[in-house]
C-alpha cells in the first residue's frame, strides 16, 4: 500500500475518532471500554470493502454504536453484582474534543441517569439528542423502525429529565471549592467546608469492591463532615494534586506514580456542593 492510499484509509476514521470516543465513553461510562470499542472498529475499517461504503463517517458511528451496545449487553450480568456505588471513570480533559456545549452531556449525575437506561434506549437518546441525528437514521443504526427510535429516545429523555441535571461549577468556585476541601482534611478544621455543602449532600466512593472502602453512599452534611473526619488519617498519607477533568478540575491523590484516588464535585446550582464523587476503583484510574 503507498503513503497516499494508507492515508487516505486512515483519514476519515481519524477524523471521526474525537466523536466516535465521545459517543463509546458515554455510552459505556469508561474510557478504557472506549478505547477498546474504537479499535475494533478501526479493525473493521481496515478490512471492510471500501467500494460497498457510500458515507464512511456514518458506517463508523453505526459500527461504534453497535459493537459498543454489544459490550453493554456481555457487562449487564456483571454490573448487577456490582459491589457498592457505580460512577463514571473519570474522564482527563485532554481526552475529549468536543464543542463545549456538548460538556454538559458528560456531568456525572448526567451519565449515571443514563446507566440506568437499557443499551438501545441509551444509544437512541445519545445518538438523537446529544449527538443530533436524525430518528430515520438512528432506526437504521439500531436496526429498528424509525417509531421505535422515537420512543426510545422519548422514554430517555423523560428518565434523564426526571433523574435531574448537575450545574458546572465557575472555574474560581470550583478553585475555592477543592481548596476548602483540602484544607478541612489537613488541618481538622472543617468549617470553612461544612458552609458549602448542601444540607442533603452525597458522597459516593467507587471501590468496585477491588479496595476497602465503604459501600453504601453517605447523604447529609454532618453525615459527610463525620465520614470526612474518620478518613482524615488516610487522606492524609497521599499527596493532592490538582487534575483537568472533562467535567471541571478534581483532585487527585497519589503516592508516587501510584493514584489512590480521584475525587470531583457536583453541583446542583451551580454554587455549593450538592455530591462528592471518589473514585478509588483501580481499575477506572490512570
Amino acid at each position: 500500500m503507498t503513503d497516499a492510499a494508507a492515508d487516505d484509509l486512515l483519514a476519515p476514521f481519524e477524523a471521526a475518532r474525537p466523536a466516535l470516543f465521545g459517543l463509546s465513553y458515554r455510552l459505556l461510562g469508561s474510557a478504557a471500554d472506549a478505547e477498546d470499542v474504537l479499535q475494533d472498529v478501526f479493525v473493521k475499517w481496515v478490512t471492510v470493502e471500501r467500494a460497498a461504503i457510500r458515507n464512511p463517517q456514518a458506517w463508523l458511528v453505526t459500527a461504534c454504536t453497535r459493537r459498543a451496545i454489544d459490550i453493554l449487553r456481555s457487562h449487564a450480568r456483571s454490573r448487577t453484582a456490582y459491589v457498592g456505588p457505580w460512577l463514571p471513570e473519570p474522564l482527563a480533559a485532554a481526552r475529549i474534543d468536543e464543542p463545549q456545549d456538548m460538556s454538559e452531556s458528560l456531568e456525572t449525575a448526567f451519565l449515571a441517569v443514563l446507566h440506568q437506561l437499557g443499551p438501545s434506549e441509551r444509544a437512541a437518546f445519545l445518538l438523537h439528542d446529544v449527538f443530533g441525528t436524525g430518528h430515520a437514521t438512528v432506526a437504521g443504526i439500531l436496526q429498528i423502525s424509525e417509531t421505535a427510535s422515537r420512543k426510545l429516545a422519548s422514554r430517555a429523555r423523560a428518565r434523564v429529565r426526571d433523574g435531574g441535571r448537575t450545574s458546572r461549577l465557575p472555574p474560581a468556585r470550583e478553585a475555592e471549592l477543592l481548596a476548602r476541601f483540602e484544607e478541612a482534611i489537613l488541618t481538622d478544621d472543617a468549617s470553612s467546608l461544612a458552609v458549602v455543602l448542601e444540607a442533603d449532600v452525597r458522597l459516593k466512593v467507587d471501590s468496585g469492591g477491588k479496595v476497602q472502602s465503604i459501600t453504601e453512599p453517605v447523604i447529609g452534611r454532618a453525615e459527610v463532615l463525620a465520614f470526612l473526619t474518620r478518613a482524615r488519617a488516610w487522606w492524609r498519607g497521599y499527596d493532592w494534586t490538582p487534575t483537568a477533568l472533562a467535567t471541571g478540575t478534581g483532585i487527585a491523590l497519589r503516592s508516587g506514580a501510584h493514584t489512590a484516588a480521584t475525587i470531583w464535585f457536583e453541583s446542583q446550582g451551580g454554587r455549593d456542593i450538592s455530591a462528592i464523587d471518589i473514585m478509588r476503583n483501580p481499575d477506572k484510574l490512570p
